[in-house]
């Protein structure tokens, strides 16, 4: 472990708890539930610490829950077996004595023996000390310890689970870095917030090498997996769980999540309920059927381990030939065809082709692997090995795709495989090798080889995707839509153009109809195509972005990280966009996260996902003042750009325009963007030149306005005016403009932006002298800033400032606006009207108004929901 493992303060429950026994009258006593786990005796011995007074601790035990008197063993030596009353009397009265006006906490309270219980529920009678019982929930308990609730008052506090902010809290602390986002979700899922389990899970994946610290994130390769103590415990309950519950239990742990009919087929309703009363296994309504699920989501390799290979392999078998009769569903044909492998129950090379078929069009491409290889061992061709090869290409391990693929000779297959085959080649030389003359001439090779209209399209809209990461993006698009507007274009060909359509459309300034082009893809999806809807949502998520349509965006990307669930590359691929969206918004904390975490992830990644996250990342590092971590993240995103990637080189200039602003070079950094803006509007990425030039209108530049109000004609959506209002009313020094300009940014919730406008417009009334409006516009762009996690731009730098009040002064000057009276504010903070007169007269002022309603004008601009 990197750092002691730390305690989560309870505060809400501990004070609860004390609240509970503080009761000057009533009784003086509360108890304590949680599962098993969930930190009671940790909360306990806290509290207890604390407390003033006597204190004792006592615990039930299993050993000694039979035991009369077990308890309390250390007050009487030997208890009169002949008159339990008299050993009952002397033990309450002898306890009772000792703790006067103190405190007894009583933990596992559901273990004592039912003397004992006997005992707490006695003492609870003489309210002369204050009594704390821990008991586990869901288990039975003595009825002497119900009866403290039932009968005698005590309040209950529950102890939940953590939550994910706390388990984020303790991972952090634990490891001593931050962890990436997925990381957090798998070992939260897996603990289900059990503190217990959760430090067993750290330690265990800590030791077993899959919890590892890369590029300052931590990340979890593989599943997570517990300690050895841990493990040990959970075999001890396996195996002292009864003979009738022990098949249901490996059932279970092999088909998990398993319909209770299918359960019951393979064992028997006895055995499912004696199962069900050891605790091992859950039963649930999920999707409105009854299932079976292992109590904890580890548990199934611990179960799997412990059952005989002749015996899992026959579960294995009999599960995958009930889930695969008639089986509909496509998950459940993947695990049939999973579990089927490596058993008795031998399935056609076909159908484990179909399945992984199946498994590539979910994207869970780690089942496609496994599925296409035992169907290539069991005799299946082409098909399967080209399923196998993707799915290769498709995480990132491009080198062991392009291997396959090269070894395999599609020139006697049918037209469509060699379609396939080339078209997949070509992507992965392109995108994951980086290698784009050889791409280019396996498709010139299909495209000589393969004869009808359909095969041809699918090669051209291959092509078009490429040629718009190369950078040819008008060309590329218009070939695209010659293909999407074919009749004789397959489903295959369509997503191919719709993958460069909808990114070269949202880059070109088109981005409501890349939106809509994205809407009408998705049902064309088949599994050799399943993977272009992440560039298809690549591409509609930054459109949504150029056009402003944030909400929109923010709905987009939930699909998408939703259909990512499976693939790291991806999620964190369209993860790093959100980040894009989060600076859009303001949202810089969020930003940097997102992105920090991506680059880490991504490092191995393909070079074009590493490209757009690390510029990304340069500008959210330059406006959160980290300018040397925004200079490494640049040369990152230089370093992995190649010579082929030419869509992004004027996303590199704005990158390095942000780094000299930054710098404090405003001269050089308005040239940089300019020249962005030149390069971008030359190669036809008209959303991107707007982005640059108004980058420059925000360092300051006043001839941009030129640029961006030529583009507003070409350019779609809601941002575009607000960007030409503001250049065309820095130009004119046009300071009621830019409040105007910064309005719309607001509106559209581009709190950044907005804020520059503000400061620009603060900076434009100071040179006319109009020192209340320069007030509120700087109040305002300092305002905004904070709400964007105290962002830092050039314009906010020189501009942006607080109202100039003292503390008293602003909070006379809020009653005020809140159109209080002097002598209401006066009462308010106990002081005499005549001072509340005098700070109002200072505000009026300092703010330079007339009256309480421009004041309450002026505050209003300091604030922000």
């Amino acid at each position: 472990m990197h750092q002691p493992w730390p305690v989560i303060e309870r505060r809400a429950e501990a004070q609860a708890i004390a609240e509970a026994i503080g009761c000057a009258t009533g009784p003086r006593g509360v108890i304590v539930d949680g599962v098993s786990g969930a930190g009671k005796t940790t909360l306990l011995s806290g509290f207890l610490t604390s407390r003033v007074g006597p204190t004792t601790w006592l615990a039930g035990n299993a050993a000694t829950s039979s035991t009369p008197f077990g308890a309390f063993a250390r007050v009487i030596d030997s208890p009169d077996p002949w008159d339990v009353a008299v050993t009952l009397s002397k033990i309450c009265r002898t306890v009772t004595d000792e703790n006067r006006d103190g405190t007894i906490v009583v933990d596992d309270a559901h273990l004592l023996d039912p003397l004992s219980a006997a005992i707490l529920n006695q003492i609870a009678t003489t309210h002369t000390l204050s009594l704390v019982v821990a008991l586990q929930t869901g288990v039975p308990v003595p009825e002497a310890i119900s009866a403290l609730w039932k009968d005698r008052g005590f309040s209950r506090v529950t102890l939940d689970c953590f939550g994910r902010n706390e388990i984020d809290t303790v991972l952090i602390a634990t490891l001593g870095g931050p962890v990436d986002s997925k990381t957090s979700a798998r070992i939260a899922d897996a603990s289900q917030g059990n503190p217990r389990f959760l430090r067993h899970l750290v330690e265990g994946s800590l030791a077993d090498g899959r919890l590892i610290c890369c590029n300052g994130i931590w990340q979890l390769r593989g599943e997570p997996t517990i300690t050895e103590e841990c493990a040990l415990h959970l075999r001890h309950r396996c195996a002292a769980a009864p003979a009738a519950a022990k098949r249901a239990l490996a059932v279970v742990a092999f088909g998990e999540p398993l319909d209770v009919a299918v359960l019951e087929t393979l064992t028997s309703t006895d055995s499912m309920l004696a199962v069900e009363c050891t605790g091992l296994v859950r039963f649930g309504t999920e999707g409105g059927i009854v299932v079976a699920r292992l109590a904890h989501p580890f548990l199934g390799e611990l179960v799997r381990q412990q059952v005989d290979g002749a015996e899992g392999r026959r579960i294995r078998g009999e599960l995958a030939a009930l889930l695969g009769a008639d089986a509909r569903e496509p998950l459940t044909r993947i695990r049939a065809a999973e579990l089927s492998i490596g058993t008795d129950h031998h399935r056609s090379p076909q159908s484990l082709t179909a399945a992984a078929a199946d498994a590539t069009a979910l994207c869970s491409f780690a089942s496609a692997e496994e599925l296409a290889r035992a169907a290539s061992a069991e005799g299946a061709g082409f098909r399967a090995q080209l399923l196998r090869a993707g799915a290769l290409a498709w995480t990132d391990r491009g080198g062991e795709a392009e291997q396959m693929l090269a070894s395999l000779d599609p020139v006697n297959r049918p037209e469509s495989d060699y379609t396939r085959w080339a078209v997949l080649r070509a992507g992965n030389l392109f995108w994951n090798l980086d290698a784009l003359p050889s791409a280019y001439r396996i498709l010139r090779t299909a495209y000589a080889h393969v004869a009808s209209p359909a095969g041809r399209h699918c090669v051209e809209a291959a092509r078009a995707a490429i040629d718009v990461s190369a950078g040819r993006v008008v060309s590329a698009t218009e070939a695209a839509a010659r293909v999407r507007h074919s009749p004789n274009a397959p489903s295959a060909a369509k997503m191919w153009a719709a993958s460069a359509s909808c990114m070269g459309l949202a880059m070109m300034g088109h981005g409501d109809e890349a939106a809509s082009l994205a809407d009408e893809s998705l049902p064309l999806t088949q599994p050799d195509t399943a993977v272009l809807r992440f560039s298809i949502g690549h591409g509609h998520i930054t459109a949504l972005i150029y056009t402003g349509r944030f909400a929109e965006a923010e709905l987009v990307a939930a699909r998408c990280l939703e259909l990512a669930r499976h693939h790291d590359a991806a999620w964190f691929g369209i993860n790093a966009l959100v980040g894009k969206l989060d600076l859009a918004r303001g949202r810089i904390g969020d930003a940097h996260k997102r992105l920090t975490e991506a680059a880490a992830v991504l490092h191995t990644s393909s070079p074009e996902r590493r490209v757009v996250t690390n510029l990304l990342l340069t500008r959210v590092l330059t406006v959160t003042g980290r300018t040397p971590e925004a200079v490494c993240a640049f040369e990152q995103a230089e370093t992995s750009l190649g010579e082929h990637r030419h869509l992004y080189r004027s996303d590199v200039e704005i990158s390095r325009a942000w780094i000299s602003a930054a710098s404090g070079n405003l001269g050089r950094a308005i040239g940089l963007a300019r020249r962005a803006a030149a390069e971008a509007e030359e190669a036809g990425l008209l959303a991107v030149a707007a982005e640059a030039a108004h980058t420059a209108v925000r360092f300051g530049d006043s001839a941009s306005a030129v640029q961006l109000h030529a583009l507003s004609t070409a350019v779609d959506g809601l941002l575009i005016g607000p960007m030409v209002d503001h250049a065309s009313a820095l130009a004119d020094s046009d300071g009621d403009g830019l409040l105007s300009a910064a309005g719309d940014f607001e509106s559209l919730g581009a709190y950044l932006l907005a804020a520059d406008a503000y400061a620009h417009a603060a900076e434009v009334y100071h040179h006319a002298g109009n020192r209340r409006d320069e007030l509120r516009s700087s109040t305002r762009a300092y305002a905004l800033a904070q709400k964007c996690d105290d962002a830092w731009t050039p314009a906010i730098f020189t501009s942006a400032a607080p109202l100039p009040l003292t503390p008293r002064e602003r909070a006379v000057a809020a009653l005020a606006a809140g159109e209080l009276t002097n002598k209401e504010i006066a009462q308010r903070l106990g002081v005499s009207a005549r001072t509340v007169e005098g700070h109002v007269y200072h505000v009026l002022m300092k703010l330079d108004v007339r009256d309480r309603e421009e004041m309450a004008e002026t505050v209003a601009m300091g604030t922000c929901p």
